[in-house]
């Protein structure tokens, strides 16, 4: 009696149990958890099942876990392991540990999609990792590998953490020791910034740039298809990057100077290229260099010259009636210059005024001597380091117009 009734338990078993468990005739096992549903590939008493998986789970219940391991009480190894994915499969052409794929071929404009999502928290202190990569060995490659294109092939030139191929977007400050890459081997195209500068001028457009300061301004990310919506903010409010000033340029002005050194973001945003400034920016000051190095290669002769005009004109200034401008002396310089000038008697109005090289005036002078050589001394201080024009206006009228170098 007591085995009859153990046989209708064990049929009753596996009556329940292989309505949701089956077993091919190859080994193949599927588990259907939703006793209603038909496997994608059907897998029956048998018959050979998915080919491409030795276990088949189906579970189309929206909420529940596709498979779910858990490790409970206590664990007495190293590496506690809820699921282990290898594959030491030799042959093959791409060796999978573990493969996660989510979403379709359909477009869908609700929920989230994530291909591997991890999670860590509260172990010791800075050795939580949701997502950890390594490689092994003395071949070349990657610990983390990302790219925006799809294809798998990527050929890693080398070990890294990790190596993306297309845009990397980062909203906080990036740390890092050395940011190189400039092999010639890499450009095409290459020619002299200095020989194509010839007719533009770095000089001029990099001064006429307009360096700003700021700070960031609190943007905010539009949570999209769910049942409620909710701004989530873009930068941490409390973090350095935040609270901090910046020092930087405005993109739509430099792109009106230097579009090559402007992008637009996929969202329509602009950003700027600041390395691509950095030869720029050492070509204006070869540029400054050389117009200061012929500055004093002609100075000393321009004084020769000066102080012989200046006893000439002095004797025929009076009779000429002319206003003159001279040369300031020293020049260059870093401390104070002078420049000297004649005003004939019968000028009503006669101003030493002092420009930068857009053409903006910074200081004017009224100038009182009249019939006779006057001196204005200018002091370094007033102004920084650079290069300066300065002129004679008299009676309204632009009398001469001179260059003056200011050094540190």
């Amino acid at each position: 009696m007591r085995k009859l009734i153990s046989f209708i338990v064990v049929v009753m078993l596996c009556s329940t149990t292989f309505a949701q468990l089956r077993v091919a005739s190859n080994g193949n096992v599927a588990i259907n958890l939703a006793s209603t549903v038909t496997p994608l590939s059907p897998l029956t008493i048998g018959g050979t099942g998915d080919s491409n998986a030795k276990a088949y789970f189906l579970n189309q219940s929206p909420d529940a876990h596709y498979m779910r391991s858990k490790i409970a009480g206590k664990v007495y190894t190293s590496w506690a392991v809820p699921f282990l994915g290898q594959n030491t499969v030799l042959s093959a052409l791409y060796h999978v540990g573990v493969w996660g794929s989510s979403g379709s071929s359909t477009v869908n404009d609700f929920g989230r999609a994530f291909g591997v999502f991890g999670l860590a928290s509260n172990a010791t202190s800075g050795y939580n990792y949701g997502v950890f990569g390594t490689i092994e060995g003395s071949n070349n490659g990657a610990g983390v590998v990302g790219t925006t294109n799809g294809n798998t092939d990527v050929n890693i030139p080398g070990k890294y953490a990790g190596y993306f191929v297309g845009n990397v977007a980062i909203t906080g400050i990036v740390t890092a020791q050395n940011v190189s890459g400039s092999d010639s081997r890499l450009k095409t195209n290459i020619s002299s910034l200095t020989e194509s500068a010839k007719e533009t001028g770095v000089l001029s457009k990099v001064l006429s740039l307009n360096p700003v300061q700021y700070n960031l301004k609190q943007m905010y990310i539009e949570s999209k298809g769910d049942s409620t919506k909710a701004s989530i903010p873009l930068y941490d409010e409390k973090s350095q990057q935040f609270q901090k000033t910046h020092f930087g340029l405005i993109a739509q002005e430099l792109q009106k100077v230097y579009p090559e050194l402007v992008y637009e973001q996929d969202n329509g945003y602009l950003s700027v290229d600041y390395v691509g400034l950095v030869p720029l920016l050492i070509q204006s000051i070869k540029e400054m260099k050389a117009e200061i190095e012929d500055l004093k290669s002609s100075d000393a002769s321009r004084s020769i010259a000066n102080e012989e005009s200046e006893t000439i004109q002095s004797n025929t200034l009076t009779e000429n009636l002319t206003p003159v401008l001279y040369q300031n002396t020293p020049n260059p310089f870093s401390q104070q210059t002078e420049i000297k000038y004649f005003i004939p008697a019968n000028t009503k109005t006669a101003f030493l005024c002092i420009y930068d090289l857009q053409g903006k005036q910074l200081k004017q002078i009224a100038l009182g001597e009249r019939g006779e050589e006057g001196a204005q001394t200018i002091l370094g201080s007033e102004f920084a380091a650079g290069i300066y024009l300065y002129g004679l206006i008299a009676d309204a009228k632009q009398i001469d117009l001179k260059r003056m170098v200011l050094t540190e």
